[in-house]
C-alpha cells in the first residue's frame, strides 16, 4: 500500500494542482511562438489556417491589394485592400481600428466600395463578409475582375472565409503611409448547453444543429466546445459538418450539472468602481489548427481562475475558482490508521511568490499587450523574510484589466495554501472525485473543518480510496471593487496631427479708395493680419464678407447674413483693401482664414463687425455713369429706328421684320400687312404698317410697324411708331417707341421710348434737343431741358444732397456744408 501512496504524493506533486503551479507553468516551445495578439497584418502564403473564438482582436492575412482611379490630377488615387480573417465563418465585426484608432463602423450610407468611415471624411470605406458568403463580392470583381495582372474573379468567394475589404482613397493631410488595420471580432457561434432545453438547460439550441449555435466569449462555453470538437458547417446548415479540430466528447462525458454551474460564475456580474459591471471571466482568441487542444484549454483555465479533470471512466469536470462549501467531510478517525499519510513538504522560500503582474489585451489600445495594475501583499512580504517575489503572468485569452487583477488576486492567495496531504480513506469516500471538495477536522493537524480540494484520486484493489488534498479557501476569490480594484493607466491612442492653425493679429479698419487725384470715389475696407504668421505654410488668406443681419448691429453681436464677397490675397503683406460689393454706409461682417500649402487643417477668426464709410458717388462717377446709360440708350434707339423705305423693301422681300437670330429662335411666324405708296418723279409719299407674330424654342414675340412718310427730291421726313412684345427662357420684355425724323440737308428728330426690361427694371427715354413740360395748354412751362441743362420754375424741397454726399443743403433744418472730404 506505500508504494499507491507514494505514487499519489509524486502525481499530486507533479501536476498543477493549484492556480499557481497552473499559472506559472511554463508553456511548450511553439505555443510561446503562436500565441499573443499580432500589430500588423500578416503576408505570403505560411500562415497556418486558424480561427476565432471569443472577442478577439486580430490584423488579418493581406490577401489582395491594388490600386485604381484618379482623383483630381492624381493617379491611382485609391487603394483597396483584402484581409482575411482565419478559416471558419464567424458571428461578425465588432470594432474597426484605423492606424491603431479606433473608429466608428456603422452599416450605414453605403456606396460602391462599401461604408464609409466618419473620421476620415470621405477617403476610406469598409465592407465585410462574415465567411458565410456564397458568391464573390462584386464590388471587387467589377473593379478588378479585369485586371491584367491580379484579377478578383467570380470564383474568388472565400467560402468558410471572414474578410474585410478597405478602400482608402490618397490624401496627403490624412496618410504618411499605407494605412494598417485591426479588426476587433465576435468569433465562430458556439453550442451552449444551457441554452438547450433537451440537455438540461432552457432554449433552442441543439449540438446536432449548428444553425441554432450562438456567439460567446464565456471561457467554459468555449471550452466545451473545444473538448467536444470544433466542426466546419455550411451557410444555414442544419446538421454537423465536418470536424477539424478539437475533441471527440460526447454530451454523457460532460455532466450538465457541472458544466452549467461554471459558465454560470464566468457570467457573474461584477461591479467596477467606474460604475457598471463587466462579466467575471470572457476570453477571446486565434486558435491555429495546428496547435494542441490541451494547450488552448489551459490558456483558457488560466484566465477563468479555473482547473479541469479528465477522469479514467472518460468524463470530464470543470471547475471555476473552488468550491463555495464542502462536498463531504472526514477526521482523523477516517483516515486509516494502518495507512500512511503521505508527506508533502513546505516549498523553498526561493519559489514562494509574493506578488505578480499580468498583461493581458487591452481593446482600447487597438488589442496591445498592456500590464494591469500589480497585485503586492506588503503582509507576505513580511513573512517571506521581507523579500518581494514577483512573477509575471502572460493571460493571452483575457482582454479586461480588472479580470486581470481578479485573475492574479486568485493565484496568489491561493498560491499560499502550502498544505497538501496524500490520505488513505474507507471505500465509501469513493462517491468524491477530483475538484470536490472535503472538509477535514484534524486533532493531529489542528484542523478545524478545514477545506481540501481533491486533485488526484485511486482506489486499491482493496477498497482503500487514495486522495490527493490541496488547501483550499473560497475567501481567497472574493473581490471587492472599493479596495480591490486597482486603476488603470495609459496612455489613450490617438492619431497626432499638427493643431489646427489659428489667425494671428486681425483686424479690420473703414477705409477709402481714392483716385489718381487723390479724391475718394469709393468706401473700402482695410484687412489687417500678423504677417509673422503667415511666414510658414500659408498659401492664401481668404477673406469673406457677409452683410450683417443683426437687429442693431452698432450693440448687438454681428449676424451673418447674405454673402457679399469672398476671395484669396496673398499671405506676405499683412494687410488686404477691399472695395468690391462694399456698400455705402452699410453694415458688414468680415472673417478671414489662413489657406495651407500642404492642407493643413487651419481655423477661421472671429467675425468682425464693421460698417463702411458714407462715400457716394460723386461728379466724375454721374459722368461715368451717365455716359454709360447713354450708351445703351444710342444701342437700343438704333434697334429700333428703321427707315420707313427700307422697312418696306425688308418686307417685301424677306416678308418679316424680325432680325436673322429671331427668325432662326422664332420659326414659326404669321404676318399681316397695310401698305399704301405712291411716287412721281422725284416726289414720293407712303404709308406701311406690319404686324407679326412668331413663336418657337426660343419663346413667343408680337412685334409691330407703322410708318408715315414724304420724300421730295434729297429731303424726306417721317413717323414711326413701333411696338413688341416677348416672352422668352431669359425673361419677359416689352417696347413701345415713337420717332420723328428728317433727313437731307437738314437733320432733326424727336422720340419717346418705353422700355420694360427682362429684369423687371423699366425706363422712359424722351429724346429731343429741347423738352419742355408744361400747363395750361402751353401756358405755363414748368420745366426746360436743353443743351444748356435744366431749368425748374418752381422746386420744393426737404434736402439737396452732392453726389458724393459731402456736400448738402438741408432746407428743412436751414443747415448746410461745402466740403471736398468728410
Amino acid at each position: 500500500m506505500n508504494f499507491i501512496i507514494q505514487i499519489i504524493v509524486g502525481v499530486v506533486l507533479s501536476i498543477a494542482s493549484s492556480l499557481l503551479q497552473q499559472a506559472f507553468a511554463p508553456k511548450p516551445q511553439e505555443q510561446k511562438r503562436r500565441t499573443g495578439t499580432r500589430g500588423s497584418a500578416q503576408i505570403g502564403g505560411k500562415v497556418p489556417q486558424y480561427f476565432l473564438v471569443g472577442t478577439v482582436g486580430e490584423p488579418g492575412k493581406l490577401e489582395y491589394q491594388n490600386a485604381w482611379g484618379n482623383d483630381g490630377e492624381v493617379p491611382n488615387a485609391y487603394l483597396t485592400g483584402v484581409y482575411s480573417f482565419g478559416d471558419l465563418p464567424i458571428t461578425g465585426l465588432a470594432g474597426l481600428f484605423v492606424n491603431g484608432v479606433r473608429v466608428t463602423v456603422s452599416a450605414t450610407d453605403a456606396v460602391t466600395q462599401g461604408y464609409p468611415v466618419p473620421q476620415y471624411s470621405g477617403h476610406l470605406w469598409w465592407k465585410f463578409f462574415d465567411g458565410t458568403q456564397t458568391t464573390a463580392d462584386s464590388y471587387l470583381t467589377g473593379k478588378f475582375g479585369s485586371d491584367a495582372d491580379r484579377p478578383w474573379t467570380g470564383d474568388m468567394v472565400g467560402r468558410g472565409v471572414p474578410y474585410l475589404v478597405t478602400t482608402a482613397l490618397w490624401s496627403e493631410t490624412l496618410w504618411t503611409g499605407l494605412p494598417s488595420f485591426m479588426g476587433e471580432f465576435q468569433g465562430i457561434k458556439l453550442y451552449d448547453p444551457r441554452q438547450d432545453s433537451t440537455a438540461g438547460g432552457s432554449g433552442s439550441q441543439r449540438w446536432a444543429n449548428p444553425s441554432t449555435w450562438a456567439f460567446s466569449d464565456n471561457n467554459w462555453v468555449i471550452i466545451y466546445n473545444i473538448e467536444r470538437g470544433i466542426y466546419y458547417n455550411e451557410p444555414g446548415a442544419t446538421t454537423l459538418g465536418t470536424k477539424i479540430w478539437g475533441g471527440s466528447a460526447t454530451q454523457a462525458q460532460m455532466p450538465y450539472a457541472a458544466w452549467a454551474a461554471a459558465m454560470d460564475k464566468c457570467d457573474l456580474a461584477i461591479s467596477l468602481v467606474g460604475g457598471g459591471t463587466e462579466k467575471q471571466f470572457r476570453a477571446g482568441r486565434r486558435i491555429s489548427l495546428n496547435e494542441r487542444p490541451a494547450d488552448v484549454v489551459k490558456e483558457l483555465l488560466i484566465g477563468a481562475n479555473s482547473r479541469i479533470c479528465h477522469s479514467s471512466d472518460g468524463t470530464i469536470y470543470p471547475l471555476c475558482g473552488v468550491p463555495d462549501e464542502a462536498d463531504g467531510a472526514f477526521s482523523d478517525a477516517d483516515v486509516l490508521a494502518t495507512e500512511p499519510l503521505g508527506s508533502i513538504p513546505f516549498p523553498n522560500l526561493d519559489s514562494i511568490i509574493n506578488g505578480a503582474t499580468a498583461t493581458y489585451r487591452e481593446p482600447s489600445q487597438a488589442w496591445e499587450d498592456k500590464e494591469t495594475a500589480p497585485y503586492y501583499r506588503s503582509d507576505l512580504e513580511a513573512e517571506d523574510d521581507g523579500r518581494r517575489q514577483v512573477e509575471g503572468l502572460d493571460l493571452g485569452t483575457t482582454f479586461s484589466g480588472t479580470q486581470a487583477q481578479r485573475v492574479i488576486k486568485a493565484v496568489i492567495e491561493e498560491g499560499r495554501r502550502f498544505k497538501t496531504h496524500v490520505v488513505a480513506l474507507p471505500p465509501e469516500y469513493a462517491q468524491f472525485r477530483v475538484l470536490q471538495a472535503l472538509a477535514w477536522t484534524s486533532d493531529r493537524f489542528d484542523y478545524s473543518a478545514k477545506m481540501f480540494l481533491i486533485t488526484a484520486r485511486t482506489v486499491t484493489p482493496w477498497g482503500v480510496v487514495v486522495l490527493g488534498l490541496q488547501e483550499i479557501d473560497p475567501a481567497d476569490h472574493n473581490w471587492t471593487p472599493g479596495t480591490d480594484e486597482q486603476p488603470l493607466s495609459f496612455a489613450p491612442v490617438v492619431t497626432n496631427r499638427p493643431a489646427p492653425q489659428e489667425v494671428s493679429g486681425f483686424y479690420v479698419e473703414p477705409a477709402t479708395a481714392m483716385d489718381n487725384e487723390g479724391n475718394g470715389r469709393r468706401p473700402a475696407f482695410d484687412v489687417f493680419w500678423s504677417s509673422a504668421s503667415v511666414g510658414v505654410d500659408v498659401r492664401a488668406v481668404r477673406i469673406t464678407m457677409w452683410l450683417n443681419d443683426a437687429i442693431d448691429p452698432v450693440a448687438d453681436d454681428p449676424i451673418v447674413g447674405d454673402l457679399a464677397w469672398q476671395g484669396d490675397v496673398p499671405p506676405p503683406l499683412g494687410s488686404a483693401r477691399l472695395t468690391e460689393a462694399v456698400t455705402a454706409n452699410t453694415y458688414f461682417v468680415i472673417q478671414i482664414q489662413y489657406i495651407s500649402e500642404s492642407g493643413r487643417a487651419t481655423v477661421a477668426s472671429d467675425l468682425f463687425a464693421v460698417r463702411a464709410r458714407n462715400i457716394k458717388l460723386g461728379a466724375d462717377d454721374i459722368d461715368i455713369t451717365f455716359a454709360d446709360i447713354a450708351a445703351e440708350i444710342i444701342e437700343k434707339i438704333n434697334a429700333i429706328s428703321i427707315d420707313a423705305r427700307d422697312a418696306a423693301d425688308r418686307i417685301e422681300h424677306l416678308g418679316t421684320l424680325l432680325s436673322e437670330q429671331d427668325a432662326a429662335n422664332f420659326n414659326d411666324q404669321q404676318g399681316m400687312k397695310r401698305e399704301l405708296r405712291k411716287k412721281v418723279g422725284d416726289l414720293e409719299a407712303g404709308f406701311i404698317e406690319f404686324i407679326e407674330v412668331a413663336l418657337g424654342p426660343g419663346g413667343a414675340i408680337a412685334t409691330s410697324l407703322s410708318t408715315l412718310y414724304a420724300a421730295m427730291g434729297g429731303d424726306s421726313a417721317q413717323v414711326l411708331v413701333r411696338y413688341e412684345a416677348i416672352a422668352a427662357p431669359a425673361g419677359v420684355s416689352a417696347r413701345w417707341a415713337v420717332q420723328l425724323s428728317s433727313d437731307g440737308d437738314l437733320f432733326a428728330s424727336a422720340g419717346i421710348y418705353l422700355d420694360l426690361l427682362p429684369g423687371g427694371e423699366s425706363r422712359i427715354v424722351l429724346d429731343a434737343t429741347q423738352t419742355v413740360i408744361s400747363k395750361d395748354g402751353g401756358a405755363t412751362v414748368l420745366a426746360l431741358f436743353d443743351e444748356n441743362g435744366l431749368m425748374i420754375r418752381d422746386i420744393t424741397a426737404a434736402m439737396i444732397t452732392s453726389a458724393d454726399g459731402y456736400t448738402f443743403l438741408d432746407l428743412t433744418n436751414n443747415e448746410w456744408q461745402f466740403a471736398s472730404a468728410p
